[in-house]
């Protein structure tokens, strides 16, 4: 970060004046006095990292939206998915182990950048940790989003092109998972080692400010500050965003020859109606034939799909970290902004904001967009919805950790001849039989979280018969 050296400090109670190494001070209560100060920490003191206030809360709108809805997106994520257990596949490891990495954008990178842009001085106190911890911190969520985007493609990539392989499971998705934090960790190193707090002692009589303090990069060399610089942009940009172009090209052309293999079948739509509405497939050879072409026909749009997903996720990777990295390349190269700080802190914000809207698109290209994930938003907010309305009329409902409810009621069935018989304990009841009247007063069923609902009605008489109704759904395709 520059540091900009041809502005003036107009502190609470004197002026400096950078022409003498004398400071000339003028108390409220006393006389001038002369200090002799080093310039070097005046100008650093005069020259602190700053943008005016109008660009200041400009900013700070635009990084609480920013905030807000990829904390919001990125927690849903990984709420469902520990939230059911179904939805724990070594595929989905890597979206959640983007999601914690993105929440560490939004919950930590983006409010520190925001501090830097605006302090003047250090604010985390005088500790050397917390300056070097900081910077280390983003840097490194900033490469396990990005490895974890590429580890995805690689996954999506095998499983697709190469599907006789072995996919990876947990204990693979977990080693994988820890290479991806340990190369983070590793390429954030040197930010941790060339991370310095300066601590400079103010020795102005009667001033509040009695010290300063500065997080600074102190490089050895400028090279080396260039070498880590494109090392970064190599690790972060380019070869991430080569390996998923690569890897969604090649599975875009797996798909395309999917698809084209499934337009050479014959699809008869009118058959298909047919097939769907009486459900008499198997009885026919022409409808069974129908039925098989709808589900080609369903599994051709579902690829149609995903190829247009997967180009949408390389098209949004490169917007979004585009700007930041020519930033980076074009400051450390040509220094173009020369003495004007503010103007250069406020471009790099704007590049540092698009580069963090990864973070909140994230959690709709891998989250929202898959068939799995949206079904458990759309039932999570269902379960959201019914429970304001109870609660709001009056009744309330104790969650339970196994996402299940068990309501007991009894059914009494009124005969003809004004006699009652005893019931079984039924799994549901609303039933009805020849010769009888049901009178619904109590009954008993199960809803689960995921099997959807389960119906069994069982009445003992001599001359009912017992009426089971079962309904399950399961859990859909993993989607690619």
């Amino acid at each position: 970060m520059k540091w900009e050296s041809n502005s003036t400090l107009e502190s609470r109670t004197g002026v400096l004046d950078s022409s003498f190494f004398n400071l000339s001070f003028v108390t409220a209560d006393g006389p001038p006095s002369s200090v002799e100060l080093d310039m070097s920490v005046i100008e650093r003191f005069r020259s602190n990292r700053r943008v005016n206030d109008l660009a200041f809360f400009c900013l700070v709108a635009a990084y609480c939206v920013l905030i807000i809805f990829g904390t919001i997106g990125n927690s849903l994520v990984v709420y469902v998915v520990a939230r059911q257990p179904a939805m724990r596949t070594a595929r989905n490891v890597f979206v959640v182990n983007l999601a914690i990495s993105d929440l560490l954008l939004c919950l930590i990178t983006m409010p520190l950048t925001l501090m830097e842009i605006r302090s003047y001085t250090w604010p985390l106190g005088n500790s050397p940790v917390s300056c070097k911890m900081v910077g280390s911190l983003q840097a490194v969520s900033i490469f396990v989003s990005t490895l974890s985007i590429t580890a995805i493609a690689l996954d999506r990539y095998q499983l697709i092109v190469y599907p006789t392989k072995r996919a990876f499971q947990l204990t693979g998705a977990s080693l994988a998972l820890a290479a991806i934090w340990a190369i983070g960790i590793v390429l954030a190193l040197p930010l941790f080692i060339v991370r310095t707090l300066e601590h400079h002692d103010i020795p102005i009589p009667n001033s509040p400010i009695t010290s300063v303090d500065y997080c600074l990069e102190e490089w050895p060399n400028e090279r080396g500050r260039s070498l880590y610089s494109i090392g970064s942009i190599l690790v972060q940009y380019a070869l991430p965003i080569i390996t998923v172009s690569v890897a969604h090209a090649r599975i875009s052309n797996k798909l395309h020859d999917r698809i084209a293999s499934m337009n050479h079948q014959l699809i008869r739509p009118q058959l298909c109606t047919m097939a769907a509405s009486n459900g008499q497939a198997s009885q026919h050879p022409a409808v069974k034939e129908s039925a098989t072409d709808c589900r080609t026909a369903a599994r051709e749009e579902k690829l149609r799909k995903t190829n247009t997903l997967l180009i949408t996720i390389s098209i949004i990777f490169t917007i979004c970290w585009l700007p930041m990295n020519t930033f980076n390349v074009v400051e450390d190269t040509w220094n173009v902004f020369g003495d004007d700080t503010e103007t250069m802190l406020i471009v790099y914000a704007v590049c540092h904001m698009v580069g963090m809207s990864s973070a909140c698109a994230n959690p709709l290209l891998y989250g929202w967009l898959n068939d799995n994930f949206r079904k458990e938003f759309h039932r999570l907010g269902r379960s959201f919805v019914a429970k304001r309305r109870n609660q709001i009329g009056g009744q309330s409902i104790q969650p339970e950790k196994t996402h299940s409810k068990r309501l007991e009621l009894a059914v009494i069935v009124e005969r003809e001849d004004q006699t009652q018989e005893p019931l079984g304990t039924p799994m549901i009841g609303l039933s009805q039989t020849s010769g009888a009247t049901v009178n619904v007063l109590s009954t008993s069923f199960n809803l689960g979280h995921q099997s959807g609902v389960k119906a069994a009605t069982h009445l003992d008489s001599t001359n009912d018969h017992a009426i089971e109704n079962n309904s399950m759904s399961a859990h859909a395709e993993q989607p690619i």
